[in-house]
């Protein structure tokens, strides 16, 4: 069985992003073209990938499975070609890697910015958990990677912050929770897990662990159906901002830019590229 990876980019996409048009609108395709991709992997496959939930779709078991399992195949297939094209000199692409949180809020100033410093030269994203990004930065996989965990990267800057709240569903985000506290996070090792866990002991509240997941979409469908409770930059479908103190108030998280030898330049454009989104987006909306 010989797998498109166009097909497969599709089916990791709509993983990333929690739904199809979020997917088709990060890869530059039409829905109807993502839709026909995840047809014909599931022809291929076999079995369904997605189950239909409200406005949204969530993996199925086997689903879940085949995320791991394809991300990896996708993930070889990428690092090979960008290993090939390199060898080309400034004809390969210029690699971006984010972690998936940063996806919706600022990522079209981000890769704006890119793409006005690098010209003509093709701009491919990767996006990843942030320790991975970092040992992909260190394999000469990926050019420059925004993350909110540097490790122990010499070298890396600090870009700036990204805001975080608290999400629940339509039924948990207007009134108190129970206790404890009904957390779902992303799987360990995240820094974004560990900042959840520190601002709840900070306000005094006791957590438990009701929902993990690798993927933001496992995050948000487990949210979406009433598990609990999740910091995240952004809700999704059917997720809505906590209102009840102390947790309605804003979390800033720490983001850092870690490069490629060579490609320090970027820096300060992408500082003051995150800087007018963020400040953007903590304006009052229009009436």
């Amino acid at each position: 069985m010989d797998l498109d990876p166009a097909h497969l980019r599709s089916f990791l996409a709509i993983v990333r992003y929690g739904g199809y048009h979020r997917a088709a609108h990060a890869l530059h395709l039409t829905q109807p073209a993502v839709s026909r991709h995840m047809r014909r992997l599931e022809e291929q496959l076999g079995e369904p990938l997605f189950a239909r939930r409200g406005r949204g779709v969530e993996l199925t078991p086997y689903g879940e499975r085949a995320a791991v399992g394809l991300a990896d195949v996708l993930a070889a297939h990428d690092a090979a070609l960008a290993r090939l094209q390199r060898g080309r000199g400034e004809d390969g692409p210029f690699v971006l890697g984010t972690i998936e949180n940063l996806v919706d809020p600022v990522l079209p100033d981000l890769l704006g910015v890119v793409r006005e410093q690098l010209g003509e030269r093709p701009v491919q994203l990767r996006v990843d958990r942030s320790l991975a990004l970092v040992e992909r930065v260190a394999r000469g996989e990926v050019d420059a990677a925004i993350v909110v965990d540097p490790g122990d990267t010499p070298g890396a800057l600090e870009l700036g912050t990204m805001e975080l709240r608290w999400w629940a569903s339509p039924a948990l985000a207007d009134r108190p929770p129970p206790g404890p506290f009904p957390l779902v996070a992303y799987d360990p090792p995240c820094a974004i897990r560990e900042l959840a866990f520190r601002v709840l002991d900070g306000a005094g509240i006791e957590p438990a662990l009701t929902g993990e997941s690798p993927h933001l979409s496992g995050v948000q469908a487990a949210v979406r159906n009433g598990l609990g409770y999740a910091l995240l930059a952004g809700g999704g479908d059917g997720l809505r901002p906590v209102s009840f103190a102390p947790l309605a108030a804003a979390v800033p998280a720490r983001l850092w830019l870690v490069l490629a030898a060579g490609e320090r330049a970027l820096a300060a454009p992408l500082r003051a590229a995150l800087w007018r989104a963020t400040a953007r987006r903590s304006l009052p909306a229009a009436a």
